[in-house]
């Protein structure tokens, strides 16, 4: 009979013991720090959000909040950006703001968010059109804290602020009864609120959003902003003309065109159906292109009018 050879207990616990203390060994190698010049893991994170300035947020008191964007600006028209830290620090933290996207320039390019706070508000302005700016922002001469960008958001080309009330209201989005309208500037539109709104009203206009079904190549968009309730309806309604240069519209009759409509300010454009009759809009529709009002002008510019009784946006 063959016997065969067990290791003692003592044996047996010394070899356990080794293992364990290789594997500790290996453990140990892993976590070893990082070698000189690698980037440590970042402590903190940095984030940006931008919003409506708000003495311009109170001059809207009132209107539909489905219908202002979270962030309203234009070229050079202050806005509020706030950079915040997840976690706060022991001493002053630099950041370096900067535009992500698009090719325009920030007014505040610099800010500090003091020692043991988490967040600085910034008046802050940009100085070109864009359908979607992005703001970045960098901790200056600290690679502890991660870089964070804000949600993209319009700046418009321009934004005019009109005062309210029950008088009729009539303006160009433009500023300037859309006399501006050319090769450069192909469509803005011409509001008529003959009930007037109940409150101040903003117009804008600016850039397509980039990539969307119904954004043609130097198309701008043009947007109203105000408190229109129980001022008109489907029989009664308020207009827009849409005057678009005959650079982008003189080819065609006017039927041919078809305006681009959305009643808030994140809903996609769509076509705006034609209206059942002259200076009406059908029971079955929220807004509608009035083509018997529509015409072309002595210039050959297209004047393309569009029915509703909402706040909007429009584009041809």
């Amino acid at each position: 009979m063959m016997f065969q050879h067990f290791p003692s207990r003592a044996l047996r616990a010394r070899v356990v013991l080794a293992i364990l203390s290789a594997l500790a060994l290996l453990g140990a190698l892993f976590a070893a720090p990082a070698p000189a010049g690698a980037s440590p893991t970042p402590t903190a994170t940095l984030s940006v959000s931008a919003s409506t300035d708000p003495v311009l947020l109170a001059a809207l008191n009132g209107a539909p909040g489905a219908s202002i964007p979270t962030v309203l600006t234009a070229v050079n028209v202050q806005f509020e950006a706030t950079v915040s830290l997840s976690s706060a620090q022991n001493k002053d933290t630099t950041v370096a703001l900067s535009p992500r996207s698009g090719v325009g320039r920030l007014s505040t390019t610099q800010v500090v968010i003091p020692a043991n706070t988490t967040s600085v508000t910034v008046d802050e302005k940009y100085d070109t059109a864009t359908s979607a700016l992005q703001i970045h922002a960098e901790a200056i001469n600290s690679n502890k804290i991660a870089s964070g960008n804000s949600a993209a958001f319009r700046v418009e080309s321009s934004l005019s602020v009109l005062a309210g009330g029950s008088s009729p209201l009539t303006a160009g989005a433009d500023g300037a009864g859309c006399t501006t309208v050319g090769p450069a500037n192909p469509i803005c539109g011409i509001v008529d609120l003959p009930n007037g709104t109940t409150t101040n009203a903003v117009m804008t206009i600016g850039p397509c959003n980039a990539g969307t079904p119904h954004c043609h190549t130097g198309n701008t968009v043009t947007q109203f902003i105000a408190g229109m309730t129980g001022l008109y309806t489907r029989a009664d309604p308020a207009r827009m003309t849409l005057v678009c240069d005959k650079s982008l519209c003189g080819k065609g009759g006017v039927p041919h065109y078809t305006a681009q409509w959305a009643q808030s300010a994140t809903d996609p454009l769509t076509a705006a159906p034609a209206c059942p009759s002259k200076g009406v809009i059908g029971a079955d529709q929220d807004f509608c292109t009035d083509y018997v009002s529509s015409s072309r002008d002595n210039a050959g510019d297209l004047l393309l009018v569009v029915l509703f009784a909402k706040d909007v946006r429009g584009t041809i």
